[in-house]
């Protein structure tokens, strides 16, 4: 196994575990800025029509969501929403999108990160980040580095703010073209097998599946690195 000179790494699950997606309570946080409520909708109400729209789309459906290639980003989605339904919120989109993400999905760095990113720092091999996202690039950006303040991630790409999804090569390449890397010099690090996994071996990357927050059955592949905690990807990449 050749040890990478970058490794890329997935967002959510991966750097951060979230805590269960609530729209209800993110909804909930942004209609305190609410402005206008023409037709005094709930929280409840606003979610069922984000819903609606999200079934619409196929967005976030777990059966189809990888086959879903292209982005639909919160600024154009949050802007139709509330004034759709007759509601002014006092916030930018970002801001909106850091207001309900903040308060529908807590997350925390997963256990080992910060210590598995120094370990790649002492290591001078370069890191940066992957993620499928409808949120802002800078609300996500914002998001990791107040949560793992000590990364040194060369880049944070966002399919919300570059169109393509994983498993699509496109988002791979882009990543790569950053890089100024060849495909066989980096790793992609992730928890979700279709999208991280197929996308990384599509793209002609070292997948590495860690599944230390999967939170939902998963079916083992012998054939890829599986790790469960960053301390023992360290221990394999020591004896490497």
């Amino acid at each position: 196994m050749k040890i990478p000179k970058m490794i890329l790494f997935d967002y959510g699950q991966t750097l951060i575990a979230e805590q269960r997606f609530d729209g209800i309570k993110g909804t909930e946080a942004v209609l305190k800025h609410a402005t206008r409520n023409k037709y005094n909708l709930t929280a409840e109400q606003i979610q069922e029509r984000a819903n609606e729209l999200n079934k619409e789309f196929g967005r976030y459906d777990p059966e189809k969501k990888h086959l879903l290639q292209i982005e639909i980003p919160n600024t154009m989605f949050t802007p139709y929403l509330y004034d759709s339904l007759g509601i002014e919120i006092e916030l930018s989109n970002a801001e909106i999108d850091t207001v309900f993400w903040d308060a529908a999905a807590p997350g925390v760095p997963t256990e080992g990160m910060e210590n598995f990113l120094e370990y790649l720092k002492n290591k001078g091999i370069r890191t940066g980040v992957i993620s499928n996202i409808a949120y802002a690039q800078s609300v996500v950006a914002g998001r990791i580095n107040r949560m793992l303040p000590g990364n040194s991630f060369e880049f944070i790409i966002t399919s919300s703010n570059y169109i393509f999804r994983k498993p699509s090569k496109r988002i791979f390449d882009l990543a790569l073209e950053k890089s100024g890397l060849n495909p066989d010099e980096t790793w992609y690090i992730g928890d979700q097998y279709e999208c991280d996994i197929k996308g990384a071996l599509n793209a002609g990357i070292f997948p590495v599946w860690y599944i230390g927050a999967i939170d939902l059955p998963y079916k083992d592949d012998k054939n890829i690195l599986t790790v469960k905690t960053w301390d023992k990807l360290m221990e394999i990449m020591s004896v490497s």
